[in-house]
């Protein structure tokens, strides 16, 4: 892929994650419009979140971070005869983990939802039935990031950053249509079905590239064997986010509409980061993938330490701005219908919290897939155990001081914690990848999104209370983004951010 056709592609995947994930957030705001943030809302994100976060935990790492290396491997070194037979043992393999997790979701969603909650009487019934309908989800997400991770390899991105937006598209219009009608267990049978529309979707570009899927249940295969060496070390590398999500719902679900706010902050937070985390690691894996099979180590390192650059000149600023707009941000998103003041006060103070470990979280997904690059799982593992526990730790000490606002600091000092560890062991790994000059530059968009951060609070400080309801707030933040923007690239520039040179010094020639 040229300069200008990955250009293009990154900018498409961005545009096309911004709309997903803004649809998202629409999706997020309709919950607590319909719902407020009571039983209903509580009981319905506890139960969407349960199979995900299993999935998570049992499979979504070896799907995500193991398949791509091992499937360009093998059609690098063997061909795409044999790369494709891989192909159709590995989702073999994953249908019946997927069905099997799903079985046992829906036998044992009460005590499932025990252990992750302190729910009782009414509330617990009521997430234990949403978690049974909901369950049979994750053999579509076991089939959507499969075909996902088999399309990217292909050089095929537009398709896998689509899915979301159609999913979350299906969800709104539910709500549109039906969701006075049929209420919220309408809503966790569409969940269902948007997740099949995620693999469905991908259906006519995977006959394109000549797949024909096949039952094999031949798993005595040196691919399947080595996707297993690596999965154990990989899936706890993976498990920090979700035990993280379970960790804070366990606690916030001692107070009431606590988990409503604690989740709809998280998935605020998640976003803004995701959006540029997602289209960075997505783009860039199959790459390093591919580059470590050709054995080009310079090129892997190349772009392993762009991929760094990149998400710390766009992250810097958005984690300044989240945490200095948290409320405005907020009362757009989720203040209106059935949630209060006090509702969207409670999930910006979260936001704020959260967005301490933005840049960390960040970091932290291009460092462990670019070791998942290179066949080495172990390090990642080891950094998320300890950040992990660190986590676990803060969480019971913080919540005592700072209720849930603890937990979300306390998720925050892990994810900034995973993300140092995984630098040094990367520096130290490879001592030759992070030069002395990228380092310096990125420490340049530090300060330049600290200086922007002065800037943006003190005209916050202006006009934040000039302006009132949905408008002011609309207008209070463009303003403030507007301004933050023009000073983040004018100081960028001044102190010489190579990036900003680079991208005026291209405008001007152009």
């Amino acid at each position: 892929m040229n300069k200008n056709k990955m250009l293009f592609t990154a900018g498409f995947m961005a545009m096309a994650t911004l709309l997903s994930k803004a649809l998202g957030l629409v999706r997020n705001s309709m919950l607590t419009a319909y719902f407020g943030s009571g039983m209903e809302s509580d009981a319905f994100l506890t139960a969407s979140t349960l199979p995900t976060t299993l999935f998570d935990i049992v499979i979504g790492g070896v799907i995500s971070a193991s398949f791509i290396p091992v499937f360009n491997s093998i059609m690098s070194k063997r061909g795409k005869d044999d790369a494709m037979k891989f192909l159709n043992k590995f989702v073999t393999l994953i249908l019946c983990i997927s069905a099997l997790i799903a079985i046992l979701g829906i036998v044992f969603s009460g005590p499932l939802v025990s252990i992750q909650t302190n729910y009782d009487g009414d509330k617990h019934a009521l997430a234990a039935r949403l978690t049974a309908i909901m369950f049979p989800m994750i053999i579509f997400t076991g089939l959507a990031f499969s075909f996902g991770g088999l399309l990217q390899s292909f050089g095929e991105y537009t398709i896998p950053s689509l899915i979301s937006l159609v999913s979350n598209l299906a969800i709104i219009l539910y709500y549109i249509l039906f969701g006075k009608r049929f209420g919220i267990y309408g809503l966790a049978v569409t969940m269902v079905i948007a997740w099949g529309l995620q693999f469905l979707i991908q259906v006519p570009w995977i006959r394109k590239f000549g797949v024909k899927f096949r039952f094999d249940f031949r798993f005595r295969d040196s691919g399947i064997k080595e996707m297993l060496s690596l999965a154990g070390p990989m899936l706890i590398a993976t498990w920090v986010q979700p035990l993280y999500s379970i960790v804070n719902q366990r606690f916030a679900s001692n107070i009431d509409s606590a988990v409503t706010y604690i989740q709809q902050s998280y998935q605020l937070y998640i976003m803004v980061v995701g959006v540029f985390s997602f289209v960075v690691t997505n783009l860039i894996f199959p790459k390093l993938a591919q580059a470590v099979a050709r054995d080009d180590m310079s090129e892997a390192k190349s772009l392993t330490v762009s991929s760094i650059r990149m998400i710390v000149l766009v992250i810097a600023p958005l984690m300044a701005g989240c945490m200095i707009l948290s409320k405005p941000i907020s009362s757009i998103i989720y203040g209106y219908g059935k949630m209060d003041e006090a509702g969207v006060e409670a999930i910006s103070i979260l936001l704020k919290f959260y967005s301490v470990g933005m840049l960390g979280l960040g970091l932290n997904e291009i460092l462990s897939k670019a070791f998942f690059s290179l066949h080495d799982s172990k390090t990642p593992m080891r950094n998320s155990v300890i950040s992990m526990v660190v986590n676990i730790v803060l969480a019971y000490i913080l919540y005592n001081f700072m209720s849930t606002n603890g937990l979300a600091l306390a998720a925050a000092c892990g994810s900034i914690i995973n993300a140092a560890l995984n630098w040094f062991c990367m520096v130290r790994k490879y001592p030759d990848m992070i030069k002395r000059p990228d380092i310096i530059n990125m420490l340049k968009s530090v300060l330049a999104a600290v200086v922007m951060g002065i800037v943006v609070y003190l005209i916050y400080g202006f006009i934040g209370g000039r302006f009132d309801g949905l408008i002011g707030n609309i207008i209070t933040c463009a303003v403030c983004g507007v301004s933050g923007v023009i000073v983040y690239a004018a100081v960028s520039y001044i102190i010489g951010v190579k990036e900003i040179k680079m991208f005026a010094r291209k405008g001007v020639s152009e």
